[in-house]
């Protein structure tokens, strides 16, 4: 939650819950494509 509040600010810009929820999901997808942009390619290194 930190992160998200950070980067999107706590604030939810729409009145109605289901909006909210839409509003929040959409966030979520955002914060989740951006961590596996962020993250390294992992293979296995053989010796």
């Amino acid at each position: 939650m930190f992160r998200l509040k950070v980067i999107f600010g706590g604030n939810l810009s729409f009145r109605k819950f289901d909006n909210q929820a839409i509003a929040l999901f959409i966030k979520c997808v955002a914060l989740n494509r951006m961590s596996q942009i962020a993250q390294p390619d992992s293979y296995a290194i053989e010796a």
